[in-house]
């Protein structure tokens, strides 16, 4: 099997079907290929597909010089244009096997679909969103479909989910938030020791310059989807004994000042 994975993807749909074509699972038209329809290629996607990362990020998303989350214009328009990409997306995996895509619940889809939980933040911008006192409402078919969409993804032995490989890493109670749930990664412990897993894959945690690596090794962070025009997907083959990976994309793109010529 092929397996194609990609991490948290935050509202920026060019680099989506960018990768996408890369892996030559949609066309030009972002279209899903025979590749993709056919039953030895699976798509994941490691979720946190909306809520743009900041608020520079959110004013290119709407043809703005400078987004306020507060004036009701703009939230509107983020809205509106979060929710025709995912509309785009649910079109895109409706003419899949249910079988060959899936897409893994992150906190911000999860906190885009719930009313109950407060908004979340990034940086200096609150991510308001479906909101009750400040945003419309989630179309329902939308907000369905991103509940109904699984937590984490066993495969050939692979592990996938959004922030880690214990059941508690992706529950996006409020105690995710007050213990910090990334901390897994700091620990010198291997998390799926006693599991069937040899590997996991994960998002949530950004990191840039390819794919990071915690528990011994055993885990690979993937949220590399975050930094200006940098992007990265990885691709798995599990057709022999043994998993080759391969990390494809722009992974590492930055530009520094150079020393003044020596005199």
């Amino acid at each position: 099997m092929r397996i194609v994975v990609i991490g948290d993807i935050h509202v920026q749909p060019d680099k989506l079907w960018r990768m996408l074509r890369e892996a030559g699972l949609a066309d030009e038209q972002n279209r899903p290929t025979d590749a993709l329809r056919g039953s030895d290629t699976r798509l994941v996607l490691l979720g946190d597909l909306v809520h743009a990362k900041s608020r520079q990020r959110y004013a290119d998303l709407i043809n703005v010089r400078r987004y306020d989350e507060y004036n009701p214009r703009h939230l509107q328009r983020a809205e509106a244009i979060q929710a025709r990409f995912l509309r785009e997306v649910k079109g895109f995996q409706d003419r899949v096997p249910s079988d060959n895509m899936v897409i893994l619940l992150g906190n911000h889809d999860f906190n885009a679909a719930t009313v109950e939980q407060g908004p979340l933040r990034t940086d200096d911008v609150s991510h308001l969103e479906w909101k009750p006192g400040h945003g419309g409402e989630l179309e329902p078919e939308l907000r369905d479909w991103i509940l109904g969409w699984p937590r984490e993804l066993a495969v050939e032995g692979l592990h996938f989910a959004h922030v880690g490989p214990l059941p508690e890493h992706n529950v996006y109670d409020q105690a995710f938030y007050l213990e910090n749930r990334r901390r897994w990664l700091q620990e010198d412990k291997d998390f799926l020791e006693g599991t069937p897993y040899r590997l996991g894959v994960y998002g949530h945690t950004p990191v840039r310059g390819g794919v990071n690596v915690a528990s011994q090794g055993r885990a690979l962070l993937l949220d590399t989807n975050g930094h200006k025009d940098e992007y990265a997907w990885l691709e798995i083959d599990t057709s022999s004994a043994e998993y080759r990976l391969r990390l494809h994309g722009l992974f590492f793109d930055e530009t520094v000042p150079r020393l003044p010529a020596s005199t």
